[in-house]
């Protein structure tokens, strides 16, 4: 019996969006060596908990997979390429997820559906994590005024989940939860 687990929700684009992201991952480590994450699979990470008792996270997953059946799948659009800034020593590049006001909306209402608060929750598919500044400034003309147009339809969320307290646990699929868009009975 596991003591603790965390557990990863995350969107996964289909696999010619992974494709893309892991040849712009390849491309990156050409320009500026290898990096955190480099190897790490295309996602839109929606939330990430830590160290929780499977017997209470278990039952809270199921009652989630009820309430995001009724919403329904959403189109989503990849638009070029944007950085977040971590203080003054690492920046991120990431693939931007255009928001509109429908997908603005979903992703509100899914973030209450599972019942987390984030403040400035930006959606995005990671290149780059955490890089150097110095090595930033190497990599970002390359993507500066780069165009990527890209759309796909999410219709589930994976729940990912590893041991706590295992050393270099991998995670596992947990669950799919998927949005279909219908009324099921909550009981």
């Amino acid at each position: 019996m596991q003591s603790y687990a965390d557990y990863l929700m995350i969107i996964s684009p289909p696999d010619s969006i992974i494709k893309e992201i892991s040849r712009y991952k390849r491309a990156s480590v050409n320009v500026i060596g290898h990096f955190e994450g480099m190897y790490n699979k295309a996602r839109i990470t929606i939330t990430h908990q830590t160290r929780c008792k499977p017997f209470l996270a278990q039952p809270a997953i199921e009652q989630i997979a009820k309430r995001l059946s009724a919403m329904p799948p959403v189109e989503l659009n990849i638009k070029g390429f944007s950085f977040f800034s971590h203080g003054l020593n690492t920046k991120t590049i990431y693939a931007v997820i255009e928001i509109t006001p429908k997908t603005e909306n979903w992703f509100n209402l899914l973030r209450s559906q599972i019942g987390i608060e984030a403040q400035n929750f930006v959606p995005h598919i990671t290149i780059a994590r955490n890089i150097p500044v110095t090595a930033f400034n190497k990599l970002w003309p390359n993507f500066e005024n780069r165009q990527w147009d890209a759309a796909f339809t999410v219709d589930s969320l994976t729940v990912l989940h590893r041991d706590t307290y295992v050393e270099y646990c991998e995670w596992r699929v947990y669950k799919e939860l998927f949005f279909v868009n219908r009324l099921t009975t909550i009981f």
